[in-house]
């Protein structure tokens, strides 16, 4: 280690000694000799060849001393180089060797404060992208990917490893994206677009950003990922809400009309037919008024101001009781009715009245669109399969128990499946058959107010089986 170096300033020290050596012997020579110049000429020729070694030595030991400090130096720089952030050397002398050591020692505190600073700051940046909805790409000069967030990944459906030092057009692997990113760096200004990209099961809506980072350090791009999918359904729930609910008042107000119309002009001076006409009209108004009243039970209910008085209730004192209130329904409709409930079934811990609703309300369902001569099947299981979405009860942690409501009706179609239990949403064939089209909404969350979950399986023309889990009580 420093060997080069080492010799380079042990020479100089080496021939000074050398001529010392030389001084010294001819100085000993002339007391010892005389005036007797061969004697005094061996004694410089042995001086000479002996003093070389001894020379050589003596210059060696002096650089290792002065180069001391630049080969603790080098060992200190290696072990920092290494890792070790906490290896320093101890300024032992007070010259120039010494103020070096200070400033190297101060030198490497300040990288250490930096590199700290650094660590943290990529530390925020890396939890910040992890916590993102939006997906975010930096990408390097070139295209090539240098950070991209989880969530970016899930929306490119992309593994994480070999994403890293991939290019853009292998990871965004869509021809508009690609063409955007090259128009950005073709040109350097931002780019921004919306993609629809139509899938399987449901259409998804993007809106992606790709910004240049020419002012940075170290140029590049980042791309930017919004999943507006979420939005444009909401969007979409909230116009068909507006739609049904005008569609709904539009009837009965317009019946109104036309009854009240008629009284006014015609049926003033028939008693008989006035009463009718009334009655009709009192009709509709009930109508208008049960959907306003459902309205705001469902707001009371979304909004956790409807409060639920829990207790253990057998599941007989919750089905039976609504079975026996519909059975004349069912009867008329020449629909049969069949209830299975097994002899070991946990009581659940329910409001059983707002229960009996949700029951109450499919078995309506499941009358009005099963055709005559048709089988409803009340089923009622404890889930150990922890079905749908592995749910267990809040309270006890025992299984949930299930109650499925299966007719042999319809069917509802596979369009209509995802939005069954939206606000008014229905079928169109449901249109012409009466009700508000908010029962389903108002049961699914007395369901998941209770900590369950209620779910459908469907086939058009093969009828329909509703589901819902209740927790099991101790």
């Amino acid at each position: 280690m420093l060997s080069g170096l080492r010799w380079r300033v042990a020479l100089p020290y080496a021939v000074l000694i050398w001529l010392l050596l030389l001084a010294l012997a001819y100085w000993v020579s002339g007391t010892v000799c005389g005036g007797e110049m061969g004697c005094r000429q061996t004694w410089l020729w042995a001086a000479g060849l002996s003093g070389i070694p001894l020379s050589l030595y003596l210059g060696r030991q002096l650089a290792i001393y002065f180069l001391r400090p630049i080969h603790q130096l080098t060992l200190v720089a290696r072990r920092i180089a290494s890792g070790d952030a906490a290896a320093r050397l101890l300024p032992a002398r007070r010259d120039e060797w010494g103020e070096l050591i200070h400033a190297f020692n101060a030198a490497v505190d300040n990288l250490h404060r930096l590199n700290t600073a650094l660590a943290e700051e990529q530390q925020h940046l890396t939890t910040v992208l992890g916590k993102m909805g939006g997906g975010v790409i930096i990408a390097d000069k070139d295209g090539r990917v240098r950070r991209i967030n989880p969530a970016a990944l899930a929306l490119l459906d992309v593994a994480r490893p070999g994403v890293v030092g991939a290019s853009l057009a292998e990871v965004m692997r869509h021809h508009r994206l690609i063409e955007a990113w090259q128009e950005c760096r073709r040109t350097g200004q931002e780019q921004n677009l919306a993609l629809e990209l139509y899938g399987e099961k449901q259409t998804a809506f993007w809106q992606v950003n790709i910004v240049p980072l020419a002012e940075a350090n170290t140029p590049g791009y980042m791309v930017l990922i919004q999943d507006l999918t979420e939005i444009h359904r909401l969007q979409s729930v909230r116009r068909d809400f507006v739609s049904n609910i005008s569609h709904e008042l539009r009837t009965p107000l317009a019946s109104l009309k036309v009854l009240v119309e008629t009284v006014h002009d015609s049926a003033l001076d028939d008693p008989p037919t006035a009463r009718a006409f009334l009655q009709r009209a009192e009709t509709e108004v009930d109508a208008m008024t049960q959907m306003v009243e459902e309205l705001l039970e469902l707001s009371r209910i979304e909004s956790g101001k409807v409060p639920l008085r829990l207790q253990a209730t057998p599941v007989e004192a919750i089905v039976l009781p609504v079975v026996d209130r519909l059975a004349s329904q069912a009867e008329r409709a020449g629909v049969t009715v069949l209830v299975d409930l097994p002899a070991d079934l946990p009581p659940v811990l329910v409001d059983a009245e707002r229960i009996q609703r949700v029951l109450t309300n499919l078995l309506h369902n499941a009358i009005k669109f099963t055709p005559p001569a048709g089988k409803i099947h009340i089923d009622v299981d404890v889930s150990e399969s922890e079905r749908p979405h592995g749910q267990k009860s809040f309270v006890s942690g025992l299984p949930m128990v299930v109650v499925a409501v299966r007719d042999t009706g319809a069917g509802i179609p596979a369009t209509d499946l995802p939005r069954i239990f939206e606000r008014f949403y229905k079928a169109d064939r449901a249109r012409g058959r009466g009700g508000t089209g908010l029962g389903l909404a108002i049961a699914r969350h007395l369901v998941q107010a209770h900590g369950g979950e209620i779910w459908v399986k469907s086939k058009e023309g093969k009828g329909s089986t509703f589901s819902f889990s209740l927790p099991a009580a101790e």
